[in-house]
């Protein structure tokens, strides 16, 4: 929490240019410092063969499950499929990510980062798998949950950390910055964000007159200032809400899922008139938020729980207080798989329900609202695959009076008016 006053500091300063390099600052810091703690935490183990073996022999190294159940949290098909569209909303509509790519000179060039995201993301991926099992290897024989040394998941590897390292000096406190990097660099990137969609959607458009440049920074920042108090306050709710990445991923997928559908209808199906998206965005909205805080009902009351796999204290050098049930595993049993309710899918699932709802919902709109003439959407709103198909008959007929006064009667208030103009889609 203490972060936050710093962030909100640096975001007000710098705009999108100190963010951007903030992050590269903070990236390499990040990656040093799982760096260190991999190569010295295999070392400190005998190498890489004897963490793998204990990894191996108490089967936390599987397969992957290929399950066609949607309702297993990791399976296969969730991850390709279900991770696909996450990451999908996550690289290409998010704002975050759009404000980044429109900083960059042309496409050529944001393909090129993408490319060179996709390659950070996996090496970054990898290395906190690998810590993972790196910390496994080490409580192997004595569970530091269990016993009370750590009391939550996530402080295991700072634990770890502490007593793999400790004794080199700096190196605990680069972890620490390490972790730090990676949190300031999303919320930096997310607070300059919001500060743009607030001043672009909600300032100007009620505006007579253009903002100054003063004026522009004071709402900028202004903006950065709440949305960073607000931030602050909602650490001790947060907190208690459980893992962070399922819990992000689910929270996100809420508006984000039909997000990413309405940007699919707009570049895949130009005769979608504005009433149907929003219908179908209403609608995939409500199902997705049911489902989502369907499950965070469930998860909080113990109703859905997930399997976990047996630990051990037998070699612990110190004391502690076990609970009668400690080494209890959980699993469903058969009777119980035979039920499923929706709140139980894949959390990985989350987005493209919200997506394809959109999509679907959409299409559904338009049996009621029915369909606009496809020249009252700019061509180049349309991703380029299929612009012959959509625009390739109207060509020749564009400047068509006759045809341009018939179309005048399928054109909506809400949209533009449409221009007759032979060069039109030139």
């Amino acid at each position: 929490m203490n972060a936050f006053p710093l962030l909100t500091f640096l975001i007000i300063q710098g705009g999108i240019k100190g963010v951007v390099w903030t992050d590269v600052i903070q990236g390499a810091v990040m990656i040093g410092a799982m760096g260190f703690v991999i190569v010295k935490g295999t070392a400190d183990l005998g190498g890489l063969a004897v963490v793998l073996e204990r990894n191996r022999q108490f089967e936390r190294l599987v397969g992957p499950d290929m399950t066609l159940d949607p309702t297993a949290r990791m399976g296969v098909w969730a991850l390709f499929i279900g991770g696909a569209f996450f990451k999908l909303q996550a690289n290409c509509i998010n704002q975050t990510a759009v404000q980044r790519f429109m900083t960059l000179p042309n496409v050529r060039a944001v393909k090129q980062a993408l490319v060179l995201s996709l390659i950070g993301f996996m090496l970054v991926m990898a290395m906190c798998i690998y810590l993972g099992v790196l910390a496994f290897a080490a409580y192997y024989h004595c569970d530091p949950i269990t016993t009370g040394l750590a009391r939550a998941k996530d402080q295991v590897i700072p634990l770890y950390v502490m007593q793999s390292a400790g004794m080199v000096p700096g190196i605990v406190g680069l972890f620490v910055a390490g972790v730090f990097s990676a949190a300031l660099s999303s919320l930096s990137t997310a607070l300059n964000s919001l500060s743009a969609v607030v001043l672009k959607d909600f300032v100007e458009p009620h505006r007579s007159r253009p903002l100054t440049e003063r004026q522009t920074a004071f709402v900028l920042r202004g903006v950065v200032v709440v949305f960073g108090l607000i931030s602050m306050a909602s650490v001790p709710i947060v907190q208690k809400l459980g893992m962070v990445m399922q819990l992000s991923s689910t929270v996100a997928a809420i508006t984000c899922g039909p997000l990413l559908g309405a940007f699919s209808v707009g570049m895949l199906l130009p005769f979608v008139r504005t009433e149907s998206l929003l219908t179908g965005i209403s609608m995939a909205t409500s199902f997705t938020a049911y489902v989502v805080v369907r499950a965070q009902i469930a998860m909080a009351t113990g109703q859905m729980t997930f399997p976990t796999k047996p630990v051990s204290v037998e070699e612990c050098d110190y004391s502690s207080e076990l609970r009668s049930n400690w080494n209890a595993t959980t699993s469903a049993s058969p009777a119980e798989a035979k039920s499923r309710s929706l709140h139980e899918l894949s959390f990985l699932w989350y987005t493209m329900i919200g997506s394809v709802g959109t999509l679907l919902c959409s299409l559904l709109a338009t049996l009621y609202f029915g369909k606009q003439d496809v020249r009252l959407v700019d061509k180049e709103l349309v991703t380029p695959i299929l612009q012959s198909y959509w625009y390739g008959a109207y060509e020749s007929v564009a400047g068509d009076d006759a045809e341009a006064k018939q179309l005048e009667l399928h054109e909506s208030s809400t949209q533009p008016k449409l221009d007759p103009s032979p060069n039109r889609f030139d």
